[in-house]
């Protein structure tokens, strides 16, 4: 879809379910990238300001005193508290076919998108990825952290591309959403909407790849598949 034909899906897939703008709180994970806020533009014309658990990568690290804060955030005049999660990894598609690069504005020689998704596909072609927090480079290796289990597991392996490697990305981020978002469900009377995709930058725009998109109501532990 395009960006702006995505925000709209987001909220004409959720209504019949209750939530509408002005009644629920989006929470978008993007990565830092600034090619991304024209997405976050889109989602807040939309649903308004959102709570921002962006990272490097797309990657998840806001924890559980992150989310308590966006809990907080919610509309609820109707007794209800609802949430929009949107999880997006991105990754580039040059103009002559090359995988992981762009043309960004006023730059004659492509870029790497996402870079820290190429800088990350580097390290594991050199051997395991190390698992150690670094503070000087605290997203990093908390990427590393995350992805390593993944991935260490494979060997005799060939290193994977770089849309396998944001593809990863994407569902291990979706698991931690998932996973935190349980402190919120464990209220009746909340709804949380999760929608895992991933941002594709080719030379004629953006798109996005929905992949799956699941909704909790209440306390129900079986979400709805949309």
């Amino acid at each position: 879809m395009t960006v702006e034909s995505f925000a709209s899906y987001t909220a004409a897939v959720l209504a019949p379910h209750g939530f509408a703008p002005g009644n629920a709180l989006s929470v978008v994970g993007v990565c830092r990238d600034e090619m991304m806020f024209p997405v976050e533009e889109a989602l807040h014309g939309v649903w308004g300001p959102a709570f921002d658990m962006s990272a490097l990568g797309a990657m998840v690290f806001l924890g559980r005193s992150g989310l308590a804060a966006a809990a907080g955030h919610a509309p609820g005049l109707d007794g209800r508290r609802r949430f929009v999660h949107i999880v997006m990894p991105h990754i580039g598609l040059d103009v002559d076919g090359a995988v992981g690069y762009v043309r960004r504005d006023g730059q004659s020689d492509p870029s790497t998108a996402c870079g820290a998704l190429v800088g990350l596909q580097r390290q594991l072609a050199e051997g395991p990825l190390s698992a150690d927090v670094d503070a000087d480079d605290l997203e990093m290796s908390l990427l590393r952290s995350a992805l390593a289990p993944h991935l260490d597991d494979r060997s005799g392996e060939a290193v994977p591309d770089l849309l396998e490697l944001t593809d990863l990305v994407r569902m291990v981020a979706t698991a931690e959403v998932v996973r935190l978002s349980a402190s919120l469900l464990a209220a009746e009377t909340t709804d949380v909407a999760v929608f895992s995709t991933m941002m594709i930058h080719g030379a004629d725009g953006d798109r996005v790849h929905l992949a799956e998109v699941r909704l909790w109501t209440g306390a129900d532990p079986e979400p709805i598949v949309l």
